[in-house]
């Protein structure tokens, strides 16, 4: 016999998704090499974005790398959905390259959403 299934008024179900975080996707692996920003390395790292549209600002570590990612056929995990989900703040991302260097990219990955719409 199933499991009875749990149910929530329809008012709680509203509360429950306004108070919701803007969609930060979950942290993909990307080798460094596909980033787009010209380094070289085997190593992998975690990038993460909002759902939405590339947000019009100034050019960013974190929008470069989107970018290259969409045009090789589409950010990790999916495409990023509508449009009013942007980065509010950013982590560094460090890695090692080719030449034994440590490399630290600034503001690569998203840390946090904000709706913008």
């Amino acid at each position: 016999m199933a499991p009875p299934k749990t149910f929530l008024p329809p008012l709680l179900l509203l509360l429950s998704a306004a108070a919701a975080p803007p969609n930060l996707g979950t942290p993909r692996p990307v080798p460094v090499r596909d980033l787009g920003l010209g380094y070289r390395s085997p190593e992998t790292v975690l990038f993460r974005y909002c759902g939405g549209g590339l947000p019009p600002e100034p050019p960013s570590n974190h929008g470069l790398a989107l970018q290259h990612l969409l045009a090789l056929g589409g950010a990790p995990g999916g495409s990023p959905g509508g449009s009013c989900c942007r980065p509010s703040r950013y982590e560094d991302v460090t890695f090692l390259d080719e030449g034994q260097r440590w490399q630290r990219l600034r503001g690569l990955s998203a840390a946090a959403c904000r709706c913008v719409g």
